[in-house]
């Protein structure tokens, strides 16, 4: 049946808005016999109704659940995504796929394949620390042509990894070393007969890596089931410059910034015998992500930076051998091998070594030169930094480094005298904490990490 709205004149509606106190009377359709039927029955509480069925405790959290989806919609597939983004982002396995359903339901590591390696590093920078004043490290040779093997039937060549401890004094705050027993590196890798002429020793995603100088390839130290031996094998091989060369790459330092791997080379253009340039493959870096994806950059700008602070432009040049950056510091430092005003003479060059540290901003804007004061006996022109590392627990300001010497090394290699030097100090002041003493091998050192090079690899 049909209900007619009923309306009121304007003039009834006035009426009753001007009329104080105000009744206002519902107007309802005729009731018949079916409506009143209807009206008699006693509606049922809510939560009997079929509308209203009884709920469980979980339903109710379930209804109250939708409900804030539906009015937080965007919210809501937001935070989803996010999650999801996290997920993907916590089991990537670093080659672009994810990690195995078995190896998360174990929560095991997945496999990093690194440099196409199959298994994960092991080399953990804590294992480095014995205690909060003791620590285990290792230095590695560059021995240039003396590195070739001379009794192999193969060509082979070598360079000595030397582990040792490093102890510092808290009464004192000086420091000590103790040596342990020598460990031989070979490879037959060379490039036009050399070849292990390994230039620096870094811990990167807990892979202990060298860097070889002649070949341009990037090692990676690995031991022995009972980590009583080591050796190497090949990761990658990077050529000089922009890469459009077969020549590798002179690696001679390497360090880590947001977790990537920066590899770089001595800091001085290649130079004629009159002095012109022929190249600046030398002043490009080489940066490896944790992806071992590889990029190059230009570093001539930067390099020109540190050469005016210590008044070596050109003609004048330095030569670089120890560069790290500094998370603490939040500086770049440079340990020069060489400093010279004049232009570069390969027999000169053997006795320009340097005592000087370089302290450089993140932006090569500003910069700050620190004399190491060292004794005046110490103070041989013919020793260089050739590397470094920042002792741990010192907050960066510590560095333990390696001084080494090249001696009538321009002619014959049998009158080629090596020899390396190894010191503490304050990076910040120059202080000497440890005085400069003679690593008793006739050999050139140029390669220093805190790491116990006496891990066993996990069983795979």
């Amino acid at each position: 049946m049909s209900l007619r709205r009923s309306k009121l004149s304007s003039a009834s509606l006035s009426d009753l808005e001007n009329s104080s106190p105000a009744v206002i009377a519902v107007i309802q359709p005729p009731t018949t016999s079916k409506n009143k039927m209807r009206a008699e029955i006693p509606s049922p509480p809510r939560s009997e109704s079929m509308a209203y069925s009884a709920h469980s405790p979980l339903s109710n959290m379930w209804s109250k659940l939708m409900h804030y989806v539906r009015y937080h919609t965007t919210f809501f597939i937001g935070g989803l995504t996010l999650l999801l983004l996290v997920i993907v982002m916590l089991t990537d396995d670093g080659s672009g796929g994810i990690a195995s359903s078995h190896s998360l339901i174990r929560g095991s590591k997945w496999a990093d394949h690194w440099g196409g390696a199959v298994h994960p590093g092991y080399f953990m920078t804590a294992d480095a620390v014995i205690d909060d004043h003791t620590f285990h490290f290792a230095t590695v040779t560059d021995l240039d042509k003396l590195s070739v093997v001379k009794d192999s039937s193969k060509p082979l060549f070598r360079s000595t990894l030397l582990p040792g401890v490093l102890t510092r004094d808290v009464n004192t705050n000086r420091y000590s070393i103790k040596f342990d027993k020598t460990r031989n590196l070979v490879s037959q890798h060379n490039e036009a007969g050399r070849g292990m002429e390994l230039s620096e020793l870094t811990v990167y995603k807990n892979r202990l890596l060298s860097f070889d100088d002649r070949t341009g390839t990037v090692f990676e130290i690995l031991s022995s089931p009972d980590g009583a031996d080591s050796y190497v094998v090949p990761r990658f091989v990077i050529t000089e410059g922009e890469g459009d060369t077969d020549k590798g790459m002179k690696w001679e330092w390497a360090t880590i910034k947001n977790n990537e791997l920066i590899l770089g080379s001595m800091g001085k253009e290649f130079t004629r015998p009159d002095g012109s340039i022929e190249n600046t493959n030398n002043l490009w870096v080489a940066i490896l992500n944790e992806r071992g994806e590889l990029r190059r950059e230009d570093w001539e700008s930067k390099f020109n930076f540190v050469r005016e602070l210590v008044g070596a432009s050109p003609p004048g040049y330095i030569i670089m051998e120890a560069i790290l950056w500094s998370d603490h510091l939040k500086k770049w430092v440079f340990l020069p091998r060489r400093i010279s005003s004049k232009t570069y003479d390969e027999v000169a060059d053997e006795r320009m070594g340097s005592n000087r540290v370089v302290l450089v901003d993140d932006s090569f804007t500003s910069g700050t030169v620190v004399e190491i004061k060292m004794k005046d006996s110490d103070m041989d022109p013919l020793h260089g930094f050739s590397t470094f590392a920042f002792v741990p627990g010192t907050r960066d300001t510590h560095a333990m480094a390696v001084r080494s010497v090249e001696e009538d090394c321009t002619g014959a290699v049998e009158e080629c005298k090596q020899r390396s030097y190894i010191m503490v100090f304050d990076v910040l002041t120059g202080e000497v904490l440890m005085d400069e003493f003679k690593i008793d091998l006739p050999e050139k050192f140029e390669g220093i990490e805190f790491v116990n090079i006496a891990t066993p690899p996990p069983k795979w």
